[in-house]
């Protein structure tokens, strides 16, 4: 009887030592947040974050060579600013897949006229010096970080990788301390402009 009772007993563990016996198996992976891909909408939006931050530390490039003392400081600040921007930017597309961030296209005929109507301001701009080329840069500064801080409403809203969508707003924050500036440093500029000289003895 007891012998019938051990081999009973020992085919009923027989299962369950083969089951423990088994590898478990692992668990399917799916790409997290941080490191899936960028979609092809969030491409286009590093593209066009990619070019504003190059343009921007071009024109603070000549508002060092040609503007004067208190916009050379200005432009300082952009070039530091934008090149930081940019390259966190490229860190941050490099870990999603992106080697390279591609060229902005634009997506309308309305960007399309506007980035011409850029590159002829810019071009305009590297012609001037000192006040002219003051006021002329500064009105472009202004113009521009007001479109790109709307837009960047829009980014954020459409953005689908969530790391994009912080560094569009931190960006943003950015973008309006630039514009602020910017707006300070014209209005300087019109009232001194506006204060009439003292007469020469």
């Amino acid at each position: 009887m007891k012998i019938k009772s051990f081999v009973f007993a020992t085919i009923l563990a027989l299962p369950l030592n083969a089951f423990a016996e088994e590898p478990t198996p692992p668990k399917p992976t799916t790409p997290t947040e941080k490191s899936a891909k960028l979609s092809d909408d969030d491409v286009k939006i590093v593209a066009h974050i990619h070019h504003v931050n190059v343009m921007q530390i071009d024109l603070g490039k000549q508002a060092k060579l040609k503007g004067t003392a208190a916009v050379k400081r200005f432009g300082e600040t952009l070039i530091k600013d934008h090149t930081t921007a940019d390259k966190e930017l490229a860190a941050m597309a490099k870990k999603k897949g992106l080697a390279k961030i591609p060229a902005a296209e634009p997506a309308t005929e309305a960007d399309k006229a506007e980035m011409k109507q850029q590159k002829e301001s810019i071009a305009a701009l590297k012609k001037l010096k000192g006040a002219d080329f003051d006021r002329e840069y500064l009105r472009m500064v202004i113009d521009d970080h007001q479109k790109e801080l709307a837009k960047s409403d829009v980014f954020i809203a459409s953005a689908q990788d969530a790391d994009l969508k912080t560094m569009i707003e931190a960006n943003k924050t950015t973008l309006q301390r630039h514009h602020d500036a910017a707006k300070e440093l014209q209005q300087g500029e019109a009232q001194a402009s506006a204060t009439p000289k003292a007469p020469k003895n």
